[in-house]
């Protein structure tokens, strides 16, 4: 797993990116979308966000930070939705059902409280 990267020259340059997906990024888009249904997308994000907006131990104890973390989810999950109609729109009409039968099964797991 990494971590921060602290450097300051690569606060506004992708990390995780091969050499071959900074040139097609459309790659990662497809690849993130044949492992998770927009569905699962979201359920995921918003696990997380309870989990942070409401945990005993979560890194938004006061409202403003709470605030900045549900802004944060909407914007994540705008981009997502965005990064799926790009990608419907990449693979074309024909495509759609060939993409679909290669995901990869999710479930959430409940939180243990």
């Amino acid at each position: 797993m990494r971590t921060l990267n602290k450097n300051p020259q690569w606060h506004n340059q992708p990390l995780r990116l091969n050499e071959q997906e900074r040139k097609n990024p459309l790659l990662v888009i497809q690849e993130f979308f044949d492992s998770y249904h927009l569905e699962e997308v979201r359920q995921l994000l918003w696990t997380w966000m309870v989990e942070v907006v409401t945990s005993q131990r979560s890194i938004a104890n006061n409202p403003r930070d709470r605030n900045n973390n549900i802004f944060f989810y909407e914007k994540i999950e705008s981009l997502v939705e965005a990064a799926y109609i790009l990608k419907n729109k990449a693979q074309g009409p024909g495509n759609k059902a060939q993409a679909g039968n290669k995901k990869k099964k999710f479930s959430p797991k409940k939180s243990a409280k």
